[in-house]
């Protein structure tokens, strides 16, 4: 089950390099380059040290674990990248060139060292690396290196990643981002859990019971990571057919308020040539065409409305979002009985009378209050209450 996860954890990751390389290519920077680079060598290491990979690579390779060597390293390679990414996003060319030179000797360094340990420790393949040999310090010291390199470079990524997160006024690039760092924290796990393993295995222990731990950690953080960084570029089409459906049936609940008022306010609709098929347009007019009838309507509230309904929702315990509602159906239901009956209340409608502003300056959002006003508008006892208290107040039109 590990190596499945890893093996197509490390695919995904190589596959989204190369698809952010192919599609960046006129716009090549080195900060997309450094990206793609960190993405593709944490794919190639994930795939390589799954279990059946070593296994198969054990067949043929020169030296017992050169394949978990060469693994290890193409993961220290890509938390070059990561410092490459961080560099050159943070400085100059001249200033990021001279840091990733130190960085490259601190991977070269602990690669080196990486290399010595492994050969002193003189150890057979066995696809149970740390559980098998557990009884070698120098086994142990290979893991820890290995793995506080690879932890503090992805640490140190994702601590960054929330300055540029804040930044950022792109919703699908901060999706993305976030999800990077999702995939860091799980890095981190990967590295606290092969030190642990370490330790345990030094002090006597079995430290196999932390493989499948270790393991999920490592496919998690290869897997989120490719996905956060190409989410900006497919997450918006996968967005298409959701926001196509939500929009499709939020229209459709809108609609009974919004044919309420189009037949009492004929001229608040657009003529049916200028309307497209677009499901997020349709919408558009919807919420539009509602408000437009709101502000048509304002001199026809009753003046005492939106008081009376208050009272009722506040009485009623009502919270303040609900009252909010409630009162801003009210004030249209009076003023559509009024509206009929040719009675204008205000010369210059007030403040009072204008429909609710704290409402995020949302499309959908806003819908999803216009379609809780026109609940209230239908059901609410408050709302039928103060309309018929206002329909008393109307002059009779046979007198």
């Amino acid at each position: 089950m590990i190596s499945i996860i890893l093996q197509g954890a490390g695919i995904v990751a190589v596959l989204a390099a190369i698809t952010k390389l192919v599609q960046s290519r006129r716009s090549l920077t080195s900060s997309v380059v450094y990206l793609c680079g960190a993405i593709g060598f944490v794919g190639l290491s994930a795939a390589l040290v799954a279990p059946a990979s070593l296994l198969w690579v054990s067949v043929w390779e020169p030296m017992p674990n050169l394949g978990r060597l060469v693994a290890n390293i193409l993961a220290m390679v890509a938390g070059v990248c990561v410092h490459g990414l961080l560099t050159h996003l943070v400085h100059d060319g001249a200033r990021a060139r001279r840091l990733m030179r130190i960085q490259v000797l601190v991977a070269a360094v602990a690669a080196a060292a990486m290399t010595a340990l492994m050969i002193a420790a003189g150890i057979p393949f066995h696809p149970e690396f740390l559980s098998a040999f557990a009884d070698r310090p120098a086994v142990a010291a290979y893991v820890t290196v290995f793995a506080l390199y690879i932890g503090w470079a992805t640490s140190l990524f994702g601590w960054f990643l929330r300055h540029y997160i804040a930044q950022s006024s792109r919703r699908w690039l901060r999706a993305g981002l976030r999800t990077i760092q999702a995939g860091c924290v799980a890095s981190a796990g990967w590295a606290l859990t092969k030190i642990a393993a370490a330790v345990w295995a030094v002090t006597g222990h079995d430290p196999g019971v932390l493989d499948p731990l270790g393991g999920a950690c490592a496919g998690a953080c290869v897997a989120l990571v490719a996905v956060g960084a190409t989410m900006p570029v497919w997450g918006p089409r996968v967005a298409m057919p959701i926001a196509w459906c939500r929009a499709k049936f939020q229209a459709r609940k809108l609609h009974p308020l919004w044919r309420r008022l189009a037949d009492e306010l004929p001229q608040i609709t657009l003529p049916a040539g200028a309307v497209a098929s677009n499901a997020q347009f349709a919408l558009y007019r919807r919420v539009v065409e509602i408000r437009d009838a709101q502000l048509v309507l304002r001199s026809f509230v009753h003046p005492e409305a939106g008081d009376w309904a208050r009272r009722a929702a506040e009485e009623a315990g009502l919270d303040e979002r609900a009252t909010h509602q409630v009162v801003e159906a009210a004030c249209l239901a009076a003023a559509l009985d009024s509206h009929a009956a040719g009675h204008r209340h205000h010369t210059e409608p007030g403040e009072a009378t204008a429909p609710y502003r704290g409402v995020a300056a949302d499309l959908h959002t806003e819908a999803h209050w216009l379609i809780q006003v026109g609940h209230a508008f239908d059901h609410s006892p408050i709302v039928s209450a103060v309309r018929d208290r206002a329909r008393a107040d109307l002059p009779d039109p046979t007198a």
